[in-house]
């Protein structure tokens, strides 16, 4: 049986600080689910781990994708497993590290594959173009009331994409997964999830402090440079959140303390999400962030998972 951990919670929360103390407390190795630290050549914007850092603790995960390459979950976890499981054979303990929700869910309980032609969902999202948020909602919730609760009724992509499956293959979403064979190889894998928790006024404190740095690090140059060499900001990871803002910006379109107080309003928006997502984790430790012996009780979870 393998054991790993899996540090969750919002942005600017303090994961990658524990991850490191921890990888270095229990001979570690930190494998990122951050899906846009996945991406190149965007390093401010996406807070990843510093040359000195990366030096302290191996991390994996990091700059595997071109900016102009679609991420998704399903072709994550098949890397992560196999990272996970080369690290565990060399005796190290896996630590995953990161904010994305859908990316753990696909590393830890596998992710269903429904195969539908291009041409028919083009069509079918063609068909709902004009159709608002809250009446795809409605029609979700007549058609698989168990989707319907789990996606937010402003979350349209995921609501065509219930619709869509349902439409295109006579059975709900949530049939599909239930259905959905689980990988037993994923059984030989113990996850010890530890969720950071911090104060809302501090977390946001947080995240406004750290959009100041990045901005006064270079964000703004970052994206300037990455325009310069050809980047088209429709690229999927040109559209990492932050870097649509500064790419307004650079256009003269917004005022660079405009721009800055959107990032942090946008961020805000995103943490509320990520908890939301999180607070729905079956058994996940909570921690509070700034507690004092942080690193020693979330060694004491894993220690106490690993001699169980």
């Amino acid at each position: 049986m393998i054991t790993a951990v899996a540090i969750l919670g919002p942005t600017a929360s303090g994961k990658s600080r524990l991850g490191i103390d921890l990888a270095l407390r229990m001979n570690g190795e930190i494998l990122s689910i951050d899906s846009r630290q996945a991406y190149r050549r965007i390093d401010i914007g996406t807070a990843k781990p510093s040359t000195e850092e990366r030096g302290l603790v191996p991390h994996h995960l990091i700059d595997i994708f071109d900016l102009e390459e679609r991420s998704d979950a399903q072709t994550f976890a098949v890397l992560a497993q196999g990272t996970l499981r080369d690290a565990a054979s060399r005796g190290r303990i896996p630590i995953l590290v990161g904010g994305s929700g859908l990316y753990f869910r696909a590393i830890e309980k596998g992710f269903f594959d429904i195969r539908l032609e291009a041409a028919d969902r083009i069509a079918f999202t063609e068909s709902l173009r004009v159709i608002p948020n809250e009446t795809l909602h409605g029609r979700l919730l007549a058609l698989d009331p168990e989707s319907a609760r789990r996606i937010h009724p402003n979350d349209r992509y995921r609501l065509v994409r219930a619709l869509e499956v349902q439409a295109l293959t006579g059975m709900p979403l949530s049939e599909h997964v239930r259905r959905q064979r689980l990988d037993s190889s994923r059984e030989e894998i113990a996850f010890v999830k530890i969720g950071l928790d911090l104060e809302r006024v501090k977390l946001h404190r947080n995240i406004a402090e750290r959009a100041k740095r990045m901005f006064e690090r270079g964000w703004v140059e970052e994206v300037e440079r990455l325009l310069g060499e050809g980047a088209d900001p429709g690229w999927p990871g040109m559209r990492t959140l932050g870097y649509p803002q500064i790419v307004s910006h650079v256009r003269g379109e917004a005022r660079l303390d405009e721009t800055v107080a959107r990032v942090s309003e946008l961020t805000r928006q995103y943490a509320k999400r990520q908890m939301t997502w999180f607070r729905k984790e079956q058994a996940l430790h909570w921690l509070t962030a700034e507690e004092s012996g942080l690193v020693e009780r979330a060694a004491a979870l894993v220690e106490r998972r690993g001699s169980g």
